[in-house]
């Protein structure tokens, strides 16, 4: 009897539904964009393909999100969209050293205990879960005021969370604390004009096209209201879906600061000291025009001497995310390759012209249209600067010009970038709170925290554009009479220039003429647009553009 041998040949693993859908996807978004009209040129097209798949990876598929970014950006090299120089450039952008010399700081913080013994006042009594995200969500909230950038926020605020973590009695309680930081730091930016650089160039577009100034007191009246509910209702629905009932009023344990030897109680006090200069300086920045990261790159130097830090310094590097460092880059070069191309500019006016003539006179429209793109802008845009930059001569102020408050448009538009909780490359406090070692979130959390938020967040930024804010603008400007608002073609000369590319300027519609709206009409007086000194024109458009350089930005004021 012959012996038979078998083969077994082992089956072929079939895609998954996931991967199923991310491919259809991905063939869908290849035919739709190098499908377009001619409108858009070839570099345009590549970019925003590149761009939606870079989105569907994160989102999509479980590969991590510094590999899809990297991925996306050697795409945009070799597809010519961005030169060799521009990707070894942005490794040396602002962002990346501010982020750098944070990690250093906060190093040299956390190894000297003072983050501990921060923290202990806040734990000592042994707080309960819910008022503890209470207390922290005002807290937060409150550095908006004297930290002028969400990125340096987050970074100087993580050894906090990593303190409060260790604290916690239970490890599930640890996601949705890294999930409240980076939350509530976005979400109250809007509370403060040094919040976030978008607001410098929100206000300089109010003042040219309605002669109204905003002042930093004038702006925290109008914005501080909107961010401090926002944030609260973050923080709210973050305890609703992601925290056990059971866990919802544990007690936390109280924090007792460790016993630090005399010797150290001094090394921290010169830490404090340290850092103390470094956030005085940030917020006198106007006046010796040093930025913000050669600040912190100045005091993550002294900090590295012996009279602060203990440990070698090729032993505080090693605590640098150069993994997130890499993702940065990767994200701010995908924007500025949505920026050149004039890409962005693009979607916005075609946004803009899918507002219904008949509806374009309507306030309640208006207001919903503008609101639904501004907080949804993030999906294409991943810096905020940019979104602003973008949304506020491309779409803000063309629906000014069919007869509505150009201040209260802007507002809408600048306001509604603060949400950007949907993706980790959406937003940089987003990705260092989700990569962070303690306790971290996915991408799934994310999402799911984002999909009651993000309505949450525009219901109440329509409600503010209806109910509040047309109050507030009318107050400020003290009741002046009001003829027609200004059309962006009719903008005093000192109106803020963006110099998109040339392919990127017929991409901004021109206004429709319509009728007086019947909503959200408080239009300007002329007389209000003076005549602004060419110094102080300059001043201001170096103050923007120092906002603007890490989002890869120009800003010109003619």
């Amino acid at each position: 009897m012959t012996a038979q041998s078998f083969v077994t040949i082992p089956p072929i693993p079939l895609p998954s539904r996931r991967g199923l859908v991310v491919t259809l996807l991905a063939g869908a978004i290849l035919g739709f964009g190098f499908g377009l009209p001619g409108a858009l040129t070839a570099d345009g097209r590549f970019a925003l393909v590149v761009s939606a798949l870079a989105i569907l990876g994160w989102v999509g598929t479980r590969l991590p999100e510094s590999l899809v970014a990297l991925g996306a950006v050697l795409a945009l090299v070799l597809g010519g969209v961005l030169t060799e120089a521009q990707l070894f450039a942005a490794l040396g952008a602002e962002l990346i050293w501010l982020l750098l010399a944070a990690f250093v700081i906060a190093a040299v913080a956390k190894d000297a205990g003072l983050t501990e013994r921060l923290v202990a006042p806040l734990l000592r009594r042994g707080m309960r879960l819910a008022p503890l995200v209470l207390a922290l969500t005002l807290a937060i909230a409150a550095t908006a005021f004297v930290l002028p950038s969400t990125s340096g926020r987050a970074a100087l605020l993580l050894p906090l969370f990593s303190a409060i973590a260790t604290a916690l009695p239970d490890p599930r309680l640890k996601r949705p604390l890294a999930l409240l930081f980076p939350t509530v730091i976005l979400l109250s930016a809007g509370a403060s004009l040094i919040g976030a650089g978008a607001h410098l160039l929100a206000a300089q577009a109010i003042r040219n096209a309605t002669g109204l100034q905003l002042g930093y007191l004038d702006w925290a009246m109008l914005g501080l209201p909107f961010s401090l509910l926002a944030s609260l209702i973050g923080a709210g629905l973050i305890l609703l879906l992601f925290v056990p009932r059971d866990l919802l009023l544990t007690p936390i344990a109280p924090m007792q600061p460790a016993a630090h030897s005399p010797e150290q109680r001094r090394r921290q006090h010169r830490i404090g000291l340290v850092l103390a200069a470094v956030v005085g300086l940030w917020l006198t920045a106007e006046w010796h025009g040093i930025g913000m990261a050669l600040t912190a790159l100045g005091g993550a130097l002294v900090l590295l001497t012996p009279p602060f830090g203990t440990r070698k310094p090729k032993e505080t590097f090693r605590a640098v995310d150069v993994e997130l460092l890499l993702y940065m880059t990767a994200t701010v070069l995908i924007a500025q390759s949505m920026t050149q191309t004039g890409t962005d500019r693009w979607l916005a006016a075609h946004a803009l012209s899918a507002l219904p003539a008949h509806l374009a006179g309507h306030g309640l429209a208006v207001a919903v249209f503008l609101s639904v793109i501004a907080v949804m802008a993030h999906l294409a845009i991943t810096s905020r600067s940019a979104r602003a930059a973008v949304l506020i001569p491309a779409l803000a102020l063309p629906v000014a010009g069919l007869g509505h408050d150009p201040a209260l448009m802007v507002l809408i538009a600048v306001m509604g970038t603060g949400f950007c909780q949907s993706m980790m490359a959406s937003a940089k406090p987003v990705a260092i709170f989700g990569n962070a070692e303690d306790a971290g979130f996915t991408q799934n959390d994310l999402a799911r925290l984002a999909l009651p938020l993000a309505p949450a967040v525009t219901a109440l930024l329509i409600g503010f554009a209806l109910l509040v804010w047309p109050a507030q603008l009318a107050a400020m400007r003290g009741d002046a009479p009001q003829p027609h608002a200004l059309a962006p073609a009719s903008l005093p000369a000192q109106a803020v220039a963006l110099t998109p590319p040339a392919a990127a300027a017929p991409h901004i519609a021109a206004a429709r003429p319509q009728p007086r709206p019947k909503g959200l009409t408080t239009p300007v007086a002329p007389s209000r647009s003076t005549y602004v000194p060419a110094r102080d024109l300059r001043r201001i458009e170096q103050r923007i553009n120092r906002a603007l350089r890490p989002a890869g930005l120009h800003v010109v004021i003619r």
